[in-house]
């Protein structure tokens, strides 16, 4: 379990450590990850994100990850994306802050 959160720490990491030039280069773009995207709930929070992505100007990628290993495949592909960040809802409590 520690090396899944040292995993998921070093790929939020990863993601944020756009350098400076590359973020000018391109929009600003945020993911969303989500452990259970057909609830209504998280319907409703990707809804909002959407309408503040549209006012605020920046691309939002909204992602379903049921599990630990597909939350980390989901990290994975934002930083191939290039995205500077991500908000994330854990599909397991124990991925989480401690």
């Amino acid at each position: 379990m520690r090396l899944l959160k040292t995993a998921l720490v070093a790929g939020a990491l990863a993601v944020l450590s756009v350098t400076t030039i590359a973020a000018y280069a391109q929009d600003t773009k945020i993911g969303f990850i989500v452990k259970q995207p057909e609830e209504p709930w998280f319907q409703d929070e990707w809804k909002f994100a959407d309408q503040a992505a549209k006012e605020k100007g920046f691309t939002l990628v909204k992602i379903g990850a049921e599990d630990g290993e597909k939350l980390m495949s989901a990290i994975d592909n934002l930083g191939a994306q290039g995205a500077q960040g991500f908000i994330v809802c854990t599909p397991d409590v124990k991925l989480g802050p401690g």
